[in-house]
């Protein structure tokens, strides 16, 4: 006892090692092993214990996505009401309804007189596709079909394998 309390003095201090010597030392626990049936029995217990929340937690973090989702749609659908009701409001303003006529119709106000400038680098045929003799030449769809069969093919020769 006497080399037990020599090792002890080296490391530790004189008056705090007195406190350990006279408290009562504890049993040490023998340590438990578990069986491979134990071992199954709490593996299956975890995994039904985590089954049983994530069901909940993966419904509730869906309606969380759900729920963000929607108010970003909400927020889109407002930006585009405002829009919309700023359009009625430019349209209930007499002046913007006068200025859309005279643009976009040509209509103008009593009194006005239009006139209409022609620009010079336009050619003066340049806006007909069509002459008066191709509308006369025309023919009616049952004489376009009676001469699409009265007349034979020409011999194409595109049609006509060729031997190697």
């Amino acid at each position: 006892m006497a080399s037990e309390s020599r090792s002890r003095s080296r490391h530790t201090v004189p008056v705090v090692s007195r406190a350990a010597d006279n408290q009562p030392r504890r049993p040490k626990r023998p340590k438990v092993r578990l069986s491979t049936a134990e071992i199954g029995v709490l593996v299956l217990v975890t995994i039904l214990v985590l089954v049983t929340i994530a069901v909940p937690l993966r419904n509730y973090f869906q309606g969380r996505s759900e729920i963000a989702r929607l108010n970003e749609s909400v927020a889109a659908k407002q930006i585009e009401k405002d829009r919309l009701l700023g359009e009625i409001e430019k349209y209930e303003d007499e002046a913007y309804i006068r200025e859309q006529a005279r643009r976009r119709l040509g209509l103008i106000e009593p009194g006005e007189i239009p006139f209409r400038v022609i620009d010079p680098g336009m050619e003066a045929d340049s806006s007909v596709t069509t002459s008066a003799d191709e509308l006369a030449a025309e023919l009616s769809w049952y004489e376009m079909l009676w001469d699409s069969i009265a007349t034979p093919p020409a011999d194409d020769p595109g049609g006509v394998l060729m031997e190697e």
